[in-house]
């Protein structure tokens, strides 16, 4: 395993471990507007509940901010590898990459406001950061999945690599459309909660695809 492979692991694992975890424990204390369930299916809840109170919310804030600290260097490490592929700087890959490491910072801003009790976070800021996040690193992975594609160097890359790159890109579209058609129509509360849990994976699925190319390509 190479570092630039751990290094998409582990973006991997720090997220969603993170998030798991700290509801796993906001179940034990039964904290507010935390029920058990699926959240994937049933979307009684978003995140962002299940990482508010103590302890959980130690164990959220601290894990998500490091994992937006793991995608930003992601997303450096892929600049570096896809101009190393193309022999060149590409323009397109510049902004793919700022576009990931703006996304990932206003995921920071989201997290570090939630601080209890609940009427004193700034929603506003919160809520902002984080459909931020989810818009901006959309863009960025569609951008950097057009740029794997590229006829110059998609044979670089493995097949099951690109594959679910795209597949995983388009997925986050429907939802990603789904979600501001329901939030236009003010309706579809539980099924906006599944789609951010669901974003928040395949974001995380998106960076993990690279471990197969990063293992052979040091």
């Amino acid at each position: 395993m190479t570092l630039k492979s751990l290094l998409a692991l582990t973006c991997f694992i720090l997220s969603q471990g993170t998030i798991a975890i700290s509801y796993l424990v906001s179940l034990q204390y039964m904290h507010e507007k935390v029920e058990s369930c699926n959240p994937f299916i049933q979307g009684c809840l978003n995140i962002t509940d299940a990482g508010i109170y103590s302890p959980e919310g130690f164990i959220f804030r601290g894990g998500m901010i490091a994992a937006c600290a793991f995608f930003i260097m992601w997303w450096a490490v892929s600049f570096q590898h896809i101009n190393t592929l193309l022999n060149r700087t590409s323009k397109l890959n510049i902004s793919s990459t700022a576009l990931g490491i703006i996304g990932a910072i206003c995921l920071i801003v989201a997290t570090a406001v939630l601080i209890p009790p609940r009427s004193v976070i700034n929603w506003d800021l919160h809520t902002a950061g984080a459909i931020l996040f989810f818009l901006i690193s959309f863009v960025a992975q569609a951008l950097h999945c057009f740029i794997c594609y590229r006829a110059e160097i998609r044979h670089l890359f493995l097949s099951k690599s690109l594959k679910a790159k795209l597949i995983n890109v388009i997925i986050q579209g429907l939802m990603i459309a789904t979600a501001l058609t329901l939030k236009w129509l003010d309706t579809g509360g539980d099924i906006g909660n599944a789609i951010e849990w669901w974003l928040a994976l395949l974001i995380a699925l998106y960076f993990l695809a690279s471990f197969w190319d990063w293992q052979k390509q040091a």
